[in-house]
């Protein structure tokens, strides 16, 4: 029921009044008494058709008798303050039983403004009812007048805002222009620097194209010297270098012969025809078997760079050619255009040196056994595999990488799309950074440039992190993993990052080499001074006839291309090494195809007891709870901002420096936490900054880490010797920097860690 107010004769506007009460009578007498008062009044037999008639219309106050059926006015009056439009609705409560405390109470408990007790004097009545009638009258009066207030005000507000529109619409057309401007030169730095982008892409994705089809000449050839003279040609070429010297170590062990140059006139040749090891910088590599680069060769005064000076080079970079620790000779690139090589260009020649000396001495193993009668069909083949998978993981990640770069060359990828290109990038170029590990890994320790960094070990510490490390892939492969390791501590003399290394490599071959849903068994007992680790599977097994094979180079175990798990199958090879090192040993067991496999390695268990327990940590700094001061020195922009921007997420407070100079009055200043020095730095490279740093300030506590693209045992060595604390080769692993961040607020004060470790 919906009641229109209707204007009394004096303007006013009458109100509603609902009178509740189950008694027809009492209705009729409520009626009666106020009458006089000229209101509507709406009648309302029942708790539950008063609650009917406040969803009908809106009542300036309600009479409420308290003794009803169903529902009382104590309940009813609690379903009206319940509904937020008559939550505020004045109530007055009616009985005709005793005064009760409670009752009042209770009444005034639920919001009522006043308690009548029947019979009821109707002038009193008359005089509440009154007094709610204005009251309610005056609250809409207040409601139209601030109707009236605000709508004076929205008139004032609108014609306000018609002048600031005409005043904006007169500068819009200014500020348009201004901002298509800005918007342009945006636009043409956007496409400056996303061409850049591309063609750095582009450019990585040739080196790696390069370096995969060298592989494949020099490894897949049947004569490898015959291609050696072309390769350097190309690799000469696609480095902007114009001089090479290739020797091989003759017979006697002593002399060696250069067998092919470049770049260089046939008298200088003749000249330079027949080495000694030991002597000039050809022979001091040959008979140290560590690189050398000379830089900047104009501006040196050392005797031992007299000839290539004579030659007019500028800068030169001497590798030796090992092999399965055999010497075989020296590669060397030279230029007269450049003082410095780029670092990318170093790694590059290193590669190929390292692919050079295994197709050399893969060709020298075949002449010396085809000359003994062997029968090499089953070697070829190994080879053949392990080159063809060589090729293929090489190949693969370079199909997303150049898919990823047309897509960003695209004007119409944007946000989801680029995205996913950029991270397709991200995880194959850290799957081939893992391969190329591996093949480093494997050439430092078959070059005698790995040495060991032992301390007291928990082996259990060893296994938990070996079993983190390989999770990824067995979680992934589904594969039930069972852990038994003995009740007591065994405790070792190892190197912690290589042991973790030989476990997770296990691991993950049985991972890759069982069905999805197998099942991988990992033990470790002691047996009187060993400790014998166990990985088991119930996989694809290995032939009987290559369990003694199986730890090999080029030997892969029926891993054909439909069936591989990635990789290139030198894992058990990095095993054997490792673990014979550390003075043990590793063999494997397998009945046969289709029957698991299972590997086992020993290890000496050595007495700890006498040997002094390490050093206490000390405390750690209190100046900041979670981040820390940190400068980054790096003159090259995008890798000073990207660390920059990544380092300040992470949450460090992190300042920068583009040079040398800058960099020593910045860090006197400032005295950060931690310093990232890039070491080629203009005006002052990374040493010669941290040197004048000491020289001037001794006590300065800051925490330096080398940045640099040189990776190599002599190189870290010289950074700990000029006093950095670590030494991290570019690109830098974000996980490890933050460890090593982590770390570097507990160590302030320690030595640096071994050259090697």
């Amino acid at each position: 029921m919906e009641l229109i107010p209707t204007p009394m004769p004096d303007g006013d506007v009458k109100v509603d009044i609902l009178i509740v009460d189950d008694n027809p009578n009492n209705l009729l007498a409520l009626e009666a008494m106020l009458s006089d008062l000229g209101q509507n009044l709406v009648r309302a037999h029942s708790g539950v058709e008063a609650l009917r008639r406040l969803l009908e219309g809106d009542f300036a106050l309600a009479l409420l008798d308290i003794q009803m059926p169903d529902l009382d006015g104590f309940q009813t009056a609690a379903l009206i303050r319940s509904r937020e439009r008559s939550r505020h609705m004045p109530i007055i409560f009616l009985t005709a039983h005793n005064k009760s405390d409670d009752q009042i109470s209770k009444a005034y408990e639920l919001g009522a403004v006043d308690f009548l007790f029947k019979p009821i004097v109707p002038a009193i009545l008359r005089a509440k009812v009154q007094a709610f009638v204005e009251l309610s009258r005056k609250t809409e009066e207040m409601k139209r007048q601030a109707q009236l207030l605000r709508e004076a005000t929205q008139r004032e507000h609108e014609r306000r805002l018609e002048e600031a529109a005409q005043r904006w619409e007169a500068d819009r057309l200014r500020e348009e222009m201004v901002k298509e401007r800005r918007l342009t030169e945006t636009l043409a730095r956007t496409v400056a620097e996303r061409e850049r982008a591309e063609a750095a892409l582009q450019s990585s994705n040739d080196r790696l194209r390069f370096l995969s089809e060298m592989a494949n000449r020099l490894l897949v050839g049947e004569r490898p010297k015959e291609l050696l003279h072309s390769l350097y040609r190309d690799l000469s070429g696609h480095l902007n270098l114009e001089v090479y010297f290739n020797y091989l170590l003759q017979p006697d062990g002593r002399t060696l012969r250069l067998e092919d140059f470049n770049g260089v006139d046939d008298a200088a040749a003749q000249a330079l025809h027949l080495v000694q090891l030991g002597d000039g910088l050809v022979g001091t590599v040959a008979q140290t078997r560590r690189s050398l680069i000379v830089e900047h060769v104009h501006e040196s005064d050392d005797p031992s760079v007299a000839g290539i000076r004579r030659l007019g080079l500028t800068a030169h970079a001497c590798f030796p050619l090992v092999a399965q620790g055999r010497l075989l000779g020296t590669l060397a690139f030279g230029t007269r255009q450049r003082a410095a090589f780029v670092p990318d260009d170093i790694a590059v020649m290193q590669v190929v040196c390292d692919q050079v000396a295994v197709s050399l001495e893969r060709a020298r193993l075949i002449e010396e056994l085809s000359l003994r009668n062997y029968d090499l069909a089953d070697a070829d083949r190994r080879k053949d595999e392990f080159l063809a998978m060589l090729a293929h993981e090489l190949r693969n990640p370079m199909a997303p990488i150049v898919n990823a770069v047309h897509l960003l060359r695209l004007p119409q990828a944007k946000g989801p799309v680029v995205q996913r290109a950029l991270d397709a990038i991200d995880r194959q170029v850290g799957h081939m950074v893992r391969l190329v590990d591996d093949l480093l890994d494997l050439s430092r320790i078959n070059t005698g440039k790995v040495e060991l960094r032992k301390e007291r070990v928990s082996l259990s510490t060893i296994i938990e992190h070996a079993v983190q490390t390989s999770a990824p892939l067995v979680q992934k492969q589904k594969h039930e993993f069972v852990l038994s390791m003995p009740p007591e501590e065994i405790r070792l003399i190892a190197d912690r990052t290589r042991l973790t290394q030989v476990v997770s490599n296990l691991l993950n071959n049985a991972a890759k080499y069982s069905p999805p849903g197998g099942r991988i068994d990992l033990s470790v007992v002691r047996e009187g001074q060993e400790v014998v680790i166990t990985v088991r599977d119930r996989g694809i097994g290995i032939r009987p006839e290559m369990l003694d094979s199986v730890f090999g180079l080029f030997v892969q175990s029926d891993r054909t291309a439909d069936r591989s798990q990635g990789g290139l199958g030198i894992g058990l090879t990095l095993v054997r090494s490792l673990v014979e090192m550390h003075g043990g040993s590793v063999v494997a067991h397998s009945e046969g195809l289709g029957r698991g496999s299972e590997f086992i390695v020993r290890l000496p268990i050595i007495d700890t007891r006498t040997i002094p327990p390490p050093p206490p940590e000390p405390p750690r700094a209190a100046t900041r709870e979670n981040g820390m001061k940190v400068m980054v020195v790096e003159d090259n922009a995008d890798v000073r901002e990207t660390m920059r921007d990544f380092l300040q997420l992470s949450g460090h407070e992190v300042t920068v420096a583009v040079d040398g100079p800058t960099a020593v009055e910045a860090l006197l200043e400032q005295r950060p936490d931690v310093a990232l020095v890039d070491i080629g730095l203009p005006g002052l490279d990374g040493y010669q900054m941290l040197a004048a740093l000491r020289e001037r300030a001794a006590d300065l506590p800051t925490v330096f880490i080398a940045l640099t693209g040189y990776g190599r045992p002599q190189d870290r060595q010289r950074a700990f010797e000029a006093g950095f604390y670590d030494h991290l080769v570019k690109p830098v692993d974000s996980d490890a920097l933050l460890r090593l961040l982590d770390e570097a607020r507990t160590r302030v004060g320690r030595e640096p860690p071994d050259a090697d470790s």
